[in-house]
């Protein structure tokens, strides 16, 4: 975290944290929930990225089942909103079932704006209630200033947030070569091998589209190295 700005990927860690610190001088020991589902949460999303499903669930559950611990629905929702997100970074949908759940048992205005958002609803989200980073590309997206975009979300500072912007763009048409580049370099610096691929196929077929054979036949050749 830089400055005053919280970015997506600290959404619930930012929760977390500010909890460890108010317990922090005083006499009450800091809550054994609140280190572990911290902790579970960024091992998730490592292992979800790197392309570790089976143990990426496992780490989320135990995030999961700690923050219920406490009781905390507001917490609980953001740590399915965080499971959204990194889905969306990987191009994939989601089920909103949980999510929408624990909105209905406690509305929240916050969580219904990053909600709307990560389901592309650009029109109807609240900018003032998104993580500022994605302000300014979303503000670009609606005024259909489309040569904005790859350069709005290279200056997003998290890898991960830059690739959910990426993904949400991709998924409603607004995918170009520098986007998909971008995309690759953040996940190629990060070591994040799912996020790796998907973005390589992607551009491997936006090049195919655009029948740009040897731009695509390099980007297949690395795949299969990757992959091999």
């Amino acid at each position: 975290m830089k400055g005053n700005k919280i970015t997506m990927r600290s959404v619930l860690p930012v929760m977390l944290l500010t909890i460890l610190l108010m317990s922090c001088g005083g006499s009450q020991p800091i809550p054994d929930w609140t280190y572990v589902s911290f902790n579970q949460m960024e091992d998730f999303k490592k292992a979800y990225l790197e392309g570790k499903e089976g143990m990426a669930d496992l780490h989320f559950q135990c995030a999961v089942e700690e923050i219920k611990k406490s009781g905390d629905l507001n917490l609980l929702a953001k740590a399915y909103l965080n499971r959204y997100a990194v889905q969306v970074a990987l191009l994939e949908s989601f089920r909103d079932d949980d999510f929408l759940k624990i909105q209905t048992a406690e509305p929240d205005p916050v969580n219904a704006g990053f909600y709307s958002f990560l389901k592309g609803n650009f029109s109807q989200t609240n900018r003032n209630l998104l993580p500022p980073q994605y302000t300014q590309t979303v503000a670009d997206v609606l005024a259909a200033r489309r040569d904005s975009l790859a350069a709005d979300v290279r200056k997003i500072e998290d890898p991960l947030s830059r690739l959910v912007m990426t993904g949400l763009l991709v998924r409603y048409g607004y995918d170009n070569e520098e986007l998909l580049n971008g995309a690759v370099e953040a996940a190629s610096r990060q070591g994040w091998k799912k996020a790796l691929l998907v973005y390589l196929n992607r551009l491997q077929a936006f090049y195919e589209q655009r029948q740009e054979s040897e731009k695509a036949d390099k980007i297949k050749q690395k795949i299969l190295l990757i992959q091999s």
